[in-house]
């Protein structure tokens, strides 16, 4: 499993076919609504999952994906300033 708490936005690559991405929001002001985009496309994305203030509850936020791709995090609306954990290449 490889996780990252800095740069929560920035672009990553899975290495483990098959796998799923986690995050956990650690702080937030403000209810989130977060979604995997393919490599900054946001043709390509996952479905918004909801974050509320407060909850540091682990969400999964994709999952299956083929080894190779990279993706990245988007917020949907505005973005507050928020800190959390994502972890990827994890199969539970």
């Amino acid at each position: 499993m490889r996780t990252a708490s800095e740069d929560l936005l920035g672009v990553r690559t899975i290495t483990a076919d098959g796998s799923d991405v986690y995050l956990r929001v650690t702080s937030s002001p403000v209810d989130l609504e977060i979604r995997w985009l393919r490599d900054g496309d946001f043709r390509v994305a996952g479905s918004p999952v909801l974050f509320p203030a407060g909850d540091r509850s682990r969400r999964r936020i994709g999952a299956n994906f083929p080894a190779g791709t990279a993706f990245s995090l988007a917020v949907v609306g505005a973005e507050p300033g928020w800190t959390g954990v994502v972890d990827w290449n994890v199969y539970s």
